[in-house]
């Protein structure tokens, strides 16, 4: 692995004793740990364990309170978060962040209209249009959602809400996806649906995905990062976190 100043690494995410205190209490605590670039990376632990406040962390949201991020070679550990998605790193949110009274095509182009010039209105240079008319559909094609286009957002179904959010995120291409819970009170057939789209935008990408369905998480990830308390309880590949002993305690057996 190369040091943190050479810029040629091949880990997505670097974090040295990251740690954020509130009022005394560790959310995270001494978390070093080191993302590998591309795949699945996905971070699980039972509720408090600390995860949400490590996304927060990497996308910038909070502050640590001690210890160091690089994202690559650069140390990102006090840029904010618009900094941070200039460098290719994006994430959603537990709760469903879209523009509701718009129509999915409309949330997908002020998105794409953000990734080609920093700014998300309705009024763009004419020479322009074409291209981002083009990548407007494209997106709608990748999240499946090309026949909803004219449909206002409010009007989806919770999973086609969550897969649309998915697609303003793609829109910018960005390099790193944070998936905060995306499955989140889905039914079967649309984490199924939601599901197929993470795997199909994930080569060419790191995503970076809480989940607790462990199931899902078994079929899709790459690397699995436990956390319990605050801190790093496991960290490897699927069979080898389903094989761990102290991930079978602390999950009481759920992951059998």
């Amino acid at each position: 692995m190369t040091s943190p100043d050479t810029g040629t690494t091949a880990y997505c995410f670097r974090t040295e004793h990251l740690t954020r205190s509130f009022s005394g209490f560790k959310a995270v605590n001494d978390v070093s740990l080191e993302l590998p670039s591309g795949g699945v990376r996905t971070i699980i632990g039972p509720n408090g364990a600390g995860k949400t406040t490590l996304f927060n962390l990497l996308s910038g949201l909070l502050p640590p309170s001690q210890g160091r991020i690089y994202f690559g070679g650069r140390d990102i550990t006090r840029l904010p978060p618009y900094e941070r998605a200039r460098l290719g790193i994006a994430r959603s949110f537990q709760i469903t962040n879209i523009f509701a009274k718009l129509s999915v095509e409309e949330n997908v182009r002020l998105a794409v209209q953000a990734a080609f010039d920093g700014k998300a209105n309705f009024f763009f240079p004419g020479s322009r249009m074409a291209g981002i008319a083009a990548r407007t559909e494209e997106v709608l094609d990748e999240i499946g959602l090309g026949a909803a286009a004219g449909t206002l957002a409010e009007n989806l179904s919770h999973g086609d809400q969550r897969r649309l959010e998915i697609g303003l995120v793609v829109a910018r291409d960005p390099q790193v996806l944070l998936l905060d819970e995306p499955l989140a009170g889905m039914s079967p057939a649309e984490t199924a649906a939601t599901v197929e789209l993470i795997v199909r935008i994930t080569p060419g990408r790191t995503i970076v995905l809480v989940e607790h369905d462990i199931d899902v998480v078994m079929s899709v990830s790459t690397t699995i990062t436990v956390m319990q308390t605050g801190g790093l309880l496991a960290v490897g590949t699927p069979a080898e976190i389903r094989a761990n002993d102290a991930v079978q305690r602390a999950y009481l057996g759920g992951l059998d």
